[in-house]
């Protein structure tokens, strides 16, 4: 472990992990990095060299339920912890479904990459405690009653007439995406601190059209960890396809499957389970 690489932190909740939660994790540890996994309950499959700890040092309870296991509300507590991580912390959080190519040896206080779509996704994410869009973002997902800025005018004056009719909701109730992609990507703009994004190839170097690669026994892992790729996102949908697809597992011979004989993680031990957002449509 380097004491000058940073710190890089996740949160996980409602299940153990499967293989690609465990590959992710391990992935860092062998760059040389402390990874630090926040739960709010007992995990199993953590790596031995992680260090655990209580989600309450960041934020816990839920500011709204859980029960469940809902996806959608998951995904949105994950995107409100994140950001209060980053108030409190300098940690690095990144999804678990990101494999650490090369060390995270970052300089700037600011760590965030863009898609090739032009969107900002918050699945490898750093904001320094002083950053406007951070208490902006802030602001915007723990607001009751939010509106989505980027929104336009007749979707504010709906929800006027509906907070004047007495209805209440939170962060946890608008659509997908809401409290991360959409909303980070608007108020970087807003603050011009979109300036601080890394390329697409830093940590979402595949294309959605190119994510069959990571199934592709004939891909070669050079192909997909090119010159100035940090880390490989694998997405949840990619994770749904495993577990309707393989009963969980990695096609053999593939870059997954490649990456696990890489960390000595033995995918058999615990299959990625068909929880019930993978159930096909």
């Amino acid at each position: 472990m380097t004491d000058t690489l940073p710190t890089i932190a996740s949160f996980w909740y409602g299940s153990d992990l499967s293989w690609l939660e465990e590959l992710c994790i391990q992935s860092f540890l062998d760059r040389g990095h402390r990874f630090v996994l926040y739960t709010a309950h007992s995990v199993n499959r953590v790596p031995s060299a992680a260090v655990v700890r209580s989600a309450s040092e960041i934020l816990w309870p839920a500011p709204f339920d859980l029960k469940g296991n809902s996806r959608q509300r998951v995904a949105a507590f994950s995107d409100l912890f994140r950001l209060h991580m980053c108030q409190q912390t300098d940690f690095i959080w990144v999804d678990l479904d990101a494999y650490c190519v090369q060390p995270f040896d970052f300089t700037e206080p600011h760590v965030f990459g863009r898609e090739i779509s032009g969107m900002y996704p918050n699945g490898v994410l750093r904001l320094p405690a002083n950053s406007p869009t951070l208490e902006r973002y802030l602001d915007f997902v723990t607001s009751p009653n939010p509106t989505q800025p980027w929104r336009g005018r007749r979707l504010h004056r709906a929800n006027e007439t509906r907070i004047a009719n007495g209805q209440q909701w939170g962060i946890e109730s608008l659509p997908w995406g809401c409290s991360g992609p959409k909303a980070l990507g608007y108020f970087l703009e807003q603050t011009g601190e979109d300036a601080f994004a890394l390329p697409p190839h830093a940590f979402y170097p595949l294309r959605p059209e190119e994510l069959g690669k990571l199934h592709d026994p004939t891909v070669a892992s050079s192909e997909i960890e090119q010159n100035g790729v940090h880390s490989v996102h694998v997405y949840g949908h990619q994770k749904k396809w495993l577990a309707n697809t393989l009963s969980g597992l990695p096609v053999r011979g593939s870059y997954l499957h490649r990456l696990c004989q890489r960390h000595a993680i033995d995918p058999r031990l615990n299959p990625i389970k068909q929880l019930s957002w993978m159930v096909p449509d």
